[in-house]
């Protein structure tokens, strides 16, 4: 069984998880070169013009800062880990070094038993990344093997590592967990339904329902609502016309009173009719405009999922083949609000600690009722092989949970209309 960087085969009872190289060698090199240059001037090798002006106290300052940097950008360049699953000896390495390995650490295998792929959300420094990591057995910490930024290159690498330690594949990067055997991680979504592996989801068409639901034998076609009309963007467009027309007057007495040029006064006028006017009409007509196309279309069937999003003056069609497409969730209102508790859950339950949560059985308070309303599904996830694609965010959960329904039927479905 052959992988792809940075999960390789390395023995036949050995598969290899290397980090480190690539990208981030060359996002150190700036960092190892100034380091080098700094580091040079720091021990005089390279001179300076102004060099009798510096004191004597600011050349081992300089030097300081010149190893810095250069520890920094040798570390992104050369730096190095590697963690060695060895199913012969029953052994987990974990190795760092430089190019080649300086120290270690040994764990048996035996501690762990699952291979988890999870969600982490970055925030505005970070970008959302999907960790690969071993499940520990209670009492020890879980073990992190690689992380990526795109959820089909996480997958593939947990499949690989799943397949080889022949551990159950843990996939907790949406609202509800799926575990999956490790003979069964390429098996298709498609494939499982019709199978029977995956239990099918029953729902009741709601009373009120915001879509448009078409069945046409085995396929379904679904239309979902736009945003609809923003009326807020009107009352932007009333300020911003009412300041101008308040500032404008005594704008244009300071101009006479300065004996102002014509044409910088026209010109001046024309930005801030541009600024505070025009901008905010093409917003409002680009808002209406979404409001009258803006739909989602979508078309489920054996061959697979069609996506087409009509937004303002673009269409953008998306297609996942059914091929593709490993499984089917939906991330109901309540999951916004079940996510930082899970995850302070996993986190204390990682260190030995149980964390402790309130009684149920009292009545919700209102201040959690209020924000239950505010917030929205996030839709339902298509995970495939080359990614995450999702559709329906916003709708109320009885009908997104309708709408799952649908398209895993049409999907598991023994025949379907082509694309």
């Amino acid at each position: 069984m052959g992988t792809s960087d940075p999960i390789r085969h390395v023995a036949p009872d050995q598969l290899q998880v290397r980090e480190g190289g690539g990208c981030l060698s060359l996002f150190g090199l700036p960092f190892l070169a100034a380091g080098i240059f700094v580091t040079l001037i720091g021990v005089r090798i390279v001179p300076l013009q102004n060099a009798r002006e510096i004191p004597a106290w600011a050349w081992p300052l300089i030097l300081m800062m010149g190893l810095v940097f250069v520890a920094v950008g040798g570390g992104l360049v050369f730096g190095r880990r590697w963690i060695t699953l060895d199913k012969g000896r029953g052994t987990i390495r974990k190795e760092w070094g430089l190019l080649v390995p300086f120290r270690g650490e040994e764990n048996p295998l035996r501690d762990y038993e699952a291979v988890v792929l999870r969600f982490d959300a970055g925030d505005s420094d970070t970008g959302d990344r999907y960790p690969v990591l071993l499940k520990a057995r209670a009492g020890r910490a879980d073990l992190a093997l690689s992380s990526t930024s795109q959820y089909g290159e996480s997958r593939q690498q947990a499949a690989a590592v799943a397949k080889f330690l022949d551990f159950p594949l843990v996939d907790g990067s949406t609202y509800h967990e799926s575990v999956t055997s490790a003979d069964q991680v390429d098996v298709t979504f498609q494939e499982r339904l019709r199978a029977g592996q995956d239990r099918q989801e029953h729902a009741v068409r709601p009373l009120r329902l915001r879509s448009q639901v078409r069945e046409s034998g085995c396929a379904v076609a679904i239309v979902l609502p736009g945003p609809g009309f923003r009326w807020g963007a009107l009352i932007g467009v009333a300020i911003s016309a009412g300041l101008l027309a308040y500032v404008a007057p005594p704008l244009f007495r300071f101009f006479r009173q300065t004996n102002t040029p014509e044409a910088v006064q026209l010109l001046s006028f024309g930005v801030a009719v541009l600024l505070f006017v025009v901008i905010p009409v093409l917003g409002v007509i680009n808002a209406a405009a979404l409001a009258i196309r803006g739909r989602t279309l979508v078309q489920g069937s054996a061959e697979g999922i069609t996506i087409e999003e009509r937004a303002a003056w673009r269409v953008k069609t998306i297609r996942v083949p059914a091929a593709d497409i490993l499984g089917l969730d939906f991330a109901p209102a309540d999951a916004a609000l079940a996510a930082p508790r899970c995850e302070a859950k996993r986190r204390v339950t990682q260190v030995g600690q149980t964390l402790l949560l309130p009684r149920g059985g009292g009545a919700e308070p209102r201040w959690l009722s209020a924000i239950r309303r505010l917030v929205k599904s996030k839709g339902i996830i298509v995970k495939s092989r080359k990614g995450l694609v999702s559709f329906g965010a916003g709708l109320p959960d009885e009908e997104l949970r309708y709408i799952y329904v649908l398209v895993a039927r049409a999907l598991g479905s023994a025949a379907g209309h082509r694309w």
